[in-house]
C-alpha cells in the first residue's frame, strides 16, 4: 500500500491522482490532502478518501468547512500545505500550482519522501537547490508532466541514463495558427480554448504564450542534468508524440499516446509496472504528424524563459514570479497578450543577482519580482 500526501488535490492533476487511487484502492491510500481555495470540493474529497489531514491555503474559505468530517485534522492559511507533508506518507504528490509548491517539496525532501513532481515552478525557481538536496538525501524526484514522463520512459525510468539530446514537444496552444496581429487582440477566454488538453487556467495561459514550454525546458535541464544546448522544443500540433530522446548512436526514441494526463500521473505511482488506465488506445492509421520550430517573435515568452536560465542564479525565479503575476492579470483582462512578456522582461531586468543558497533567497526574489511586474503594469 502506497500512502500519498496530495498537494493540490482540487486542481486538474490532483483530481486525476484521486481517480488513480479510486481505481486501485488496494494499492493506494491518501493520508493528507491540501487545496487552495475550493473548500467544497476538498470536503467532498475528505468524505470519500478519509485522510488524516486536510489543508486549505485560503483561510477566508474556512467557514465553508464548519461541518467537516470528524477525525480529520484541518489546517488553514498560507503555510497549511506544509502540514500535509507527513512522516507517515510514502509519496508527496506535488500538484499545486506556482511558486507556492516549493516549500512543501523541500519539506518532503527533508523528510526523505519520494516526490512525484507535477509542479514545474518548483524546479524553475529553485532547481539547483531542490535537486542538490534531493541528491544529498537520496530522494527520488519522479516527473509527472507528460513531456518529462515521456523522457523518463524513453530512458527506461533512469534519470541518469546517457543521451545526446532531449526533444520536447509543444501543442502550440490556442493561438498557434494565428498571426501576431491577430494574437494581440485575443483575450484570456480565447487563450483558454486549448485545442488538445484540458488543464487549469494558469497553465493554459502559459501554453498560449509558450512560456510553459520554456519552463519545461528549464525543468528538463534540472531533471536530466542537461545543458540548454542539449534540450530542444518543437511545435507538434497533434500532441501524439509527448517527447523524444536522441542517443549517441543516432537512434531516437519517442513516447506516444493520446493527449491524457491519466497515463503519466498513474505511471509516476506505479513505475516500472504499467497498469490499465482506461484511456483509449492510440491509432496512427490515417494520421499525419507535424513538427516545426517555435516562432520566437510571435511567442517572445519562450526565449525570455531560456534567457533567464542562461543568466542563472535567481533569475529564473524572478522570471517565474513575474509570469505568475502577468498571467493572473491577463486572466482578469487587465492587460493584453503581449504585455505579459513586457512585465516579465521588466522584472528580470530589475532583479539583483543573488546566489541561490537557501529558500529565503528564492522567497525574497519571488516577492521582489512580483512587485517589479506590478510596477510595470501600473506604468502601462
Amino acid at each position: 500500500m502506497i500512502r500519498i500526501a496530495l498537494l493540490g488535490s482540487t486542481g486538474s492533476i490532483g483530481r486525476q491522482v484521486l481517480s488513480v487511487v479510486a481505481r486501485y484502492p488496494e494499492r493506494f491510500s491518501v493520508v493528507s490532502l491540501a487545496a487552495g481555495s475550493n473548500a467544497g470540493l476538498l470536503k467532498e474529497q475528505a468524505e470519500k478518501f478519509h485522510p488524516r489531514i486536510c489543508c486549505l491555503t485560503d483561510a477566508g474559505k474556512a467557514s465553508a468547512l464548519s461541518d467537516f468530517p470528524r477525525g480529520i485534522s484541518l489546517y488553514t492559511g498560507p503555510n497549511a500545505p506544509l502540514h500535509a507533508v507527513t512522516e507517515d506518507c510514502d509519496v508527496v504528490f506535488a500538484a499545486m500550482s506556482g511558486f507556492a509548491g516549493l516549500a512543501p517539496v523541500l519539506e518532503a525532501i527533508s523528510l526523505g519522501k519520494t516526490v512525484a513532481l507535477a509542479n514545474k515552478e518548483t524546479l524553475v525557481a529553485g532547481g539547483d537547490l531542490v535537486m542538490k538536496r534531493a541528491a544529498e538525501k537520496g530522494v527520488a524526484v519522479v516527473p509527472v508532466d507528460s513531456e518529462h514522463s515521456a523522457i523518463f520512459q524513453c530512458l527506461h525510468f533512469d534519470r541518469h541514463a546517457p543521451f545526446r539530446k532531449l526533444i520536447i514537444t509543444a501543442s502550440g496552444g490556442a493561438f498557434r495558427d494565428l498571426s501576431a496581429e491577430e494574437i494581440a487582440k485575443k483575450k484570456a477566454k480565447d487563450a483558454l480554448k486549448h485545442p488538445n488538453w484540458n488543464m487549469g487556467n494558469k497553465i493554459t495561459i502559459d501554453c498560449a504564450t509558450l512560456l510553459n514550454k520554456g519552463l519545461e525546458v528549464i525543468e528538463a535541464c534540472h531533471l536530466y542534468g542537461a545543458g540548454l544546448d542539449r534540450v530542444e522544443a518543437v511545435v507538434h500540433p497533434e500532441s501524439v508524440v509527448h517527447s523524444l530522446v536522441e542517443f549517441e548512436d543516432g537512434a531516437v526514441m519517442a513516447q506516444l499516446g493520446v493527449p491524457s494526463m491519466e497515463l503519466p500521473i498513474q505511471l509516476a505511482l506505479t513505475y516500472p509496472e504499467r497498469l490499465p488506465t482506461g484511456i483509449p488506445s492510440l491509432s496512427l492509421v490515417g494520421k499525419t504528424l507535424h513538427f516545426s520550430p517555435i516562432d520566437e517573435e510571435k511567442f517572445p515568452c519562450f526565449p525570455l524563459a531560456l534567457e533567464s536560465y542562461r543568466l542563472g542564479d535567481n533569475f529564473p525565479c524572478a522570471m517565474n514570479a513575474a509570469n505568475e503575476v502577468a498571467a493572473g492579470l491577463y486572466l482578469e483582462d487587465r492587460i493584453g497578450f503581449y504585455d505579459i512578456p513586457r512585465l516579465i522582461r521588466h522584472a528580470v531586468e530589475k532583479t539583483a543577482r543573488a546566489e541561490v543558497s537557501c529558500e529565503a533567497v528564492l522567497t525574497e526574489t519571488d516577492r521582489a519580482a512580483r512587485a517589479y511586474a506590478l510596477e510595470k503594469f501600473n506604468s502601462l
